[in-house]
């Protein structure tokens, strides 16, 4: 891990090509300044920022709701409890074919039911157009993850003491208020450590948007790992890609941080 790691640092701080990866010129920050520079990578880290916002935000909603409906006792919820962990098992390269074909303008599933119903016109182009790609890159990676934020808060929901329930209800609270003022505080510490999780996935993801769309239409699904591949394997530029590699880190370990510092003060107000 630490040969890589230091390595790629070293060719952010080099003009270092393809063709002869050894032979790198060092060229100090000039990759750097060149990145603060390019509009291209202010979108690219814009872009970045929203898919994480929506899928983490998309990711946590869906597994809560999931995890409060599976832990209320009916018949069938082990088998729902297996199901509902499908999305989650899939490869991310077979998950993004299959949506390829069900968000297909001419053919697809989606498009015949969401047309019948009247919410779009019958030949919506979701992948292809600069308005809807992103969205539909999000509610894909929503569906591929929310299972495991639906097992991670099942298991924090089963381990609240029912005693603590059945006081506050003696005290006469609503469901809401069982929700709002007990649960959700007893959730906290795991929601923490899944949106810091979710976060850096969501950061670092390349096999499902790049199957999806290859960072387009017009690189508004150019995420900073697909602008990362671009500049070192297809236009050769290892320096300069090593460059955004290093921005990514950064920005992987300011999650980090900021989850470290969220939780020493909600540990040291309790």
């Amino acid at each position: 891990m630490g040969y890589p790691f230091f390595r790629g640092i070293q060719l952010s701080f080099t003009d270092t090509n393809t063709l002869t990866p050894t032979e790198g010129t060092y060229v100090g920050f000039d990759n750097y300044q060149s990145l603060l520079a390019s509009s291209d990578f202010s979108r690219s880290v814009f872009t970045t920022l929203t898919y994480a916002s929506i899928s983490v935000l998309g990711a946590l909603v869906a597994g809560l709701a999931s995890a409060l409906i599976m832990n209320e006792g009916f018949r069938g919820r082990l088998l729902i409890r297996s199901l509902v962990t499908l999305p989650w098992a899939t490869p991310p390269i077979a998950v993004a074919l299959i949506f390829t074909w069900m968000f297909n303008p001419q053919y697809g599933v989606i498009n015949a039911i969401l047309s019948k119903i009247g919410v779009i016109e019958p030949e919506t182009q979701w992948l292809a157009s600069p308005s809807f790609a992103l969205p539909a890159v999000s509610l894909i990676t929503i569906w591929m993850t929310f299972p495991f934020t639906s097992l991670v808060f099942l298991a924090a929901l089963q381990s609240i003491p029912s005693e603590i329930y059945e006081a506050a209800k003696i005290d006469g609270a609503s469901a809401f208020k069982l929700f709002r003022f007990v649960t959700l505080p007893l959730l906290r510490s795991t929601t923490y450590v899944l949106v810091l999780l979710l976060s850096i996935w969501s950061l670092r993801r390349f096999d499902l948007i790049w199957v999806l769309t290859q960072g387009g239409p017009v690189d508004s699904t150019t995420t900073l790992v697909l602008r990362l591949y671009r500049e070192s394997f297809v236009n050769g530029n290892l320096g300069f890609g090593a460059a955004i590699g290093t921005v990514g880190f950064a920005l992987s370990i300011l999650c980090t941080a900021v989850y470290f510092f969220i939780s020493r003060n909600v540990e040291e107000s309790r």
